[in-house]
């Protein structure tokens, strides 16, 4: 197997052993080699009691003094360090990844499964030095390996030899069976992230998610001009302040807390053929995710268009996660979501057929919404405050008649803005840089 042949590489051993001794993912150097995926698993003990059984000292041992050889004298260089850091890196995301998840937070036999999933980061970003680590990459190898972990049974070579199972039972068993489980995470999420064009157009390089997030926009004028304008030009919202997390986590914390949505809604996309590159360099798995995010901004647009800075800004960060009646009614709106961003998706060289099907997301998810549009002498479309730019719906009208209450509100809101968006702003950038 070829995860089995990477972790045997001595470039790839993970540097437990030079982790903080309190860590509860701290094991000797004796133990580290000795140590696999495969029976991380069936752990019975803490780290911190592997350590005192093959750190037990002979009573002429001085305690005082470090015995030759140990790995207190091992000087570290600076690929030890570069190693080091990228472990430790790994290990706090890892640490908080979905929090109340009992998955991950479920009690001590909770961390087996966390040193699993840092482990499979860890050797990924060992064989992929030009991605490196990126926040985000743990909680999408995280759902991962919750659907997959699920699906797993525990087998063990005697059961399998004690029961009377056909060689295609066999076979079947053994993809499903949990010793595995790592091999199964590292390769789907490795044929995952680079055959989508996820870990190269969103996470690779700042000039490539740019072209992820212009390219966004351009679909966005195309489909609702109308809000487009609202973002851009009369709030004049940055749009990476808030679509770096939709495009990089896949819509994670969008879709709902319980990741049932997401998962359905992945499971689409994953089986979906990747198709070959377009003009602008995208694949086809993140132009039907560029089309989602449309499709979520079509749905909150009345909201959208009736809201300030402040507010618009914190329905994006905090987008209104969808509750479902049923099962069956989760079912449906993931089938219409995905057939929906598929069909833009086919219309994409079109911009009149991706304007009219626009037209018609609008008046499925807002048939109360009118919206009449005036232009200023040089051809522009007017922003809200110049009196020829209404929006009036019956749940809305009333915000959009202009008086002194809210000019004063205005000018409050001015200062709040500029800081808001100074903080977000540097945010932003230290999410591209990561």
């Amino acid at each position: 197997m070829v995860y089995q042949q990477l972790v045997a590489r001595k470039d790839m051993v993970i540097p437990w052993f030079e982790l903080d001794e309190d860590s509860v993912y701290y094991q000797s150097q004796k133990l580290n080699h000795k140590t696999s995926v495969k029976n991380s698993s069936s752990l019975k003990v803490g780290p911190r009691s592997m350590k005192r059984n093959s750190l037990r000292e002979t009573a002429t041992d001085d305690p005082l003094q470090p015995a030759l050889g140990s790995e207190t004298e091992r000087p570290i260089n600076d690929d030890q360090a570069e190693e080091l850091e990228l472990l430790n890196t790994i290990i706090l995301d890892v640490e908080r990844l979905f929090p109340g998840e009992a998955f991950y937070h479920g009690g001590l036999g909770t961390i087996a499964i966390k040193k699993q999933l840092i482990e499979v980061l860890y050797v990924w970003c060992k064989c992929h030095p030009r991605v490196g680590y990126k926040q985000g990459f743990h909680e999408i190898l995280g759902l991962i390996f919750m659907n997959l972990y699920k699906e797993s049974i525990a087998l063990d070579q005697e059961q399998l030899n004690s029961a009377q199972y056909s060689h295609e039972e066999l076979v079947i068993l053994s993809l499903y069976n949990v010793r595995f489980i790592c091999h199964d995470l590292f390769n789907i999420f490795n044929k995952f992230m680079i055959g989508s064009g996820v870990a190269e157009n969103l996470y690779e390089s700042e000039l490539q998610l740019t072209k992820s997030i212009d390219l966004f926009n351009a679909y966005l004028m195309k489909i609702d001009q109308f809000i487009h304008y609202t973002l851009t030009t009369k709030l004049e919202l940055d749009t990476q302040l808030w679509i770096i997390r939709y495009l990089r986590l896949l819509l994670i914390r969008e879709l709902g807390e319980d990741f049932e949505t997401t998962s359905l809604l992945w499971d689409k996309l994953i089986t979906s053929q990747v198709s070959s590159s377009s003009a602008q360099g995208m694949t086809h798995f993140i132009e039907v995710l560029i089309f989602l995010v449309i499709q979520l901004l079509v749905q909150q647009k009345t909201e959208i268009v009736t809201s300030d800075f402040s507010e618009c800004l914190s329905l994006l960060l905090h987008y209104p996660v969808p509750h479902f009646a049923s099962p069956e009614n989760r079912d449906a709106y993931i089938q219409v979501l995905y057939r929906d961003a598929m069909n833009l998706y086919e219309k994409r060289d079109n911009d009149l057929k991706l304007f009219e099907y626009g037209n018609k997301l609008n008046k499925k998810y807002n048939p109360g919404l009118k919206i009449s549009l005036g232009y200023k002498d040089n051809g522009e479309l007017s922003d809200g405050a110049s009196a020829r730019s209404s929006v009036d719906s019956s749940r809305s009208s009333k915000e959009f008649n202009q008086n002194s209450a809210e000019s004063v509100r205005a000018e409050k809101m001015r200062f709040e803005k500029m800081r808001m968006e100074m903080r977000l702003k540097k945010k932003a950038k230290q999410m591209i840089h990561q």
